[in-house]
């Protein structure tokens, strides 16, 4: 009888805590970043050209961490390249950071979907641990004084990308 009570006093809370960890989505939780700066970053795009948040002050980012191999990525590329040629001109900054791939991966995907915003390399993830990036893609808007204002998980849509650069 007491073997059993023990079993149970322990398992019980196992398994309600396995049920709670397995329902929940990592990638719905508000991230800690937003209202605060964001982290800086050196980092060097494809062609060694060295890019740091730190020099982009005063100015908006969008920071969209991806994959070659993340079919999602894949799917709003495209809507990031219309971004790109529609905000560049109203100073906003984009960037993709690769992100657990490699840069002739990346660049035999510009060769098939073209180009949408400089490629930065983050070969040791560092960049993105310290925005606690759990997946691809994700992306953060970065207002002009550093501070990031959104986190976006998943796939964008035109209506959160838009509307967030809007708020730019």
């Amino acid at each position: 009888m007491k073997k059993s009570l023990i079993l149970i006093a322990v398992l019980v809370p196992t398994l309600a805590l396995l049920y709670f960890s397995l329902t929940r989505d990592p990638r719905t939780l508000p991230s800690a970043l937003v209202g605060k700066p964001a982290p800086r970053f050196d980092l060097q795009d494809m062609e060694g050209k060295k890019v740091s948040l730190a020099e982009l002050k005063g100015k908006p980012v969008v920071l969209n961490f991806w994959s070659t191999w993340c079919g999602p990525c894949v799917a709003e590329h495209r809507l990031i390249r219309e971004a790109v040629r529609g905000y560049e001109k109203s100073g906003v900054q984009f960037y993709s950071i690769l992100y657990e791939d490699t840069p002739e991966n990346a660049r035999v995907f510009v060769r098939e979907y073209g180009k949408a915003a400089p490629i930065l390399l983050d070969p040791d993830l560092k960049t993105a641990i310290d925005y606690g990036v759990a997946g691809v893609p994700e992306t953060f808007f970065i207002d002009r004084n550093g501070v990031v204002l959104y986190k976006h998980a998943g796939v964008l849509t035109p209506e959160v990308l838009f509307g967030r650069l809007r708020t730019l």
